[in-house]
């Protein structure tokens, strides 16, 4: 059950009714919401007060908490949705919001302006405007920085942020992201997992991280990054358990004979694409490219846009993916039910099934205690590692670059998810 605040009101100065609450979580639970699964696991969503909303579950769901939050859930007025059905968050309708600030202005591939939100009922925000720019190119980014065009960046590839800190300040924040590769164990070759364990040894996930990603990453053990466990379970016992699970040096005599024992011993042809927003991902792929060639497979890598690579990963549509994830919560089970669980068929892109996997985090969802629910998920990461569905390159830091008189406050993993524009600061000069 959820309460609304009293005097919330949009950023056109209508109130925040349940009537807008209960629209705006019908349009994330849409089939062509890309935020439908997040809500796949709700019976009813029903006002049940004046300013009273409850949820109704499937079935127990401890991580559902998370749900109603920025990441998964984005609250508009009714009468915006209906006016503006299938085209919300576009440049002609912009989006309506009640948080701290209204976006003014929206150029695809270009920029989103924002102003300060004059009904927001919180603290007022410390700048009036302010513009995020979309600018691909590295250099054009840094010689606008250079030049005073802008004022920052956010979200900076590690490759480059090193080339800002003699213009800007340079920050570093573990941001509980993974870049993985997804093997479709349902599809040749990779449902042979002698070749997934030949691709695992092909990889030098250690010289990715140093030499692609500057030692601004490590490389990773599974898809959940150790901070994501905080609340359920102690540092050591996380470190413990993931220096047991299955390691795979780069060793390409260990790959070739991993590979002769497969049904694909005189190799293939295959391809992978990176977005062009993941340069460092484009490095790792040609470095895995530049191995596997020596193994007799080719890797044709190629570079898509941001849309198609997102359109594209979805489970089936190709052999081998990137996995490039950013965790909107924090807490383990965002990761493990939507890529390890059977029945998760829009996004577990290995099409992985693993009877201990699954009943550990049907477990874990019926569980409200922090340790038990800990423990269980604990479990499926170590079943599915065993199986190696995905191959885990690097668990990634963001790079933040600001101007001088301007800083980040609370720069975590989670600065970037909700009213992230308030935490920028002009400081005192």
């Amino acid at each position: 059950m959820y309460t609304l605040r009293r005097g919330a009101r949009f950023s056109d100065g209508t109130e925040v009714t349940t009537d807008d609450v209960l629209a705006s979580v019908e349009a994330a639970r849409a089939d062509s919401s890309s935020l439908a699964y997040a809500w796949a696991g709700v019976a009813s969503v029903k006002a049940t007060g004046a300013r009273e909303i409850t949820v109704r579950l499937k079935e127990p769901d401890a991580a559902f908490a998370w749900t109603p939050t920025p990441g998964t859930l984005l609250i508009s007025s009714k009468a915006f949705l209906g006016k503006h059905k299938g085209a919300v968050g576009t440049p002609k309708s912009l989006l309506l919001g009640s948080g701290p600030y209204r976006i003014t202005s929206f150029a695809a591939d270009d920029h989103v302006r924002l102003e300060r939100n004059d009904a927001w009922w919180g603290e007022k925000p410390s700048l009036r405007s302010l513009t995020l720019s979309f600018v691909p190119d590295a250099g054009t980014r840094q010689v606008a920085m250079e030049s005073g065009s802008i004022d920052g960046a956010l979200d900076l590839p590690s490759d480059e942020a090193r080339g800002w800190e003699s213009t800007a300040r340079v920050t570093y924040t573990g941001d509980r992201s993974v870049v993985a590769l997804a093997f479709d164990t349902a599809q040749a070759p990779f449902d042979d997992v002698h070749v997934r364990r030949a691709f695992a040894h092909a990889a030098d996930r250690a010289g990715m991280a140093d030499g692609i990603l500057h030692g601004k990453a490590d490389v990773a053990a599974t898809l959940v990054s150790p901070d994501m466990w905080g609340d359920l379970l102690p540092a050591a016992d996380v470190e413990k358990a993931y220096d047991a699970l299955p390691a795979y040096a780069f060793d390409l005599d260990a790959a070739k004979a991993e590979l002769a024992e497969s049904k694909h011993a005189d190799g293939f042809s295959l391809s992978l694409t990176y977005p062009g927003s993941g340069p460092q991902l484009g490095k790792a792929a040609l470095a895995l490219a530049a191995s596997l060639k020596k193994l007799g497979i080719t890797l044709d890598v190629k570079e898509v846009t941001l849309e198609q690579w997102i359109a594209d990963l979805v489970p089936g549509r190709k052999p081998l993916q990137f996995l490039w994830y950013f965790p909107v919560t924090g807490d383990p089970s965002e990761l493990t039910n939507a890529y390890l669980d059977s029945t998760a068929t829009a996004t577990n892109l290995p099409h992985y099934e693993n009877a201990e996997v699954d009943e550990a985090l049907r477990a874990a969802r019926s569980t409200t205690g922090r340790a038990e629910r800990g423990e269980h998920l604990l479990t499926a990461v170590r079943a599915a590692a065993d199986d190696l569905p995905y191959l885990p390159l690097w668990w990634a830091r963001t790079a933040t670059a600001l101007a001088g008189d301007l800083v980040l406050t609370e720069p975590g993993a989670f600065a970037l998810i909700g009213p992230w524009a308030t935490r920028l600061k002009k400081t005192a000069s």
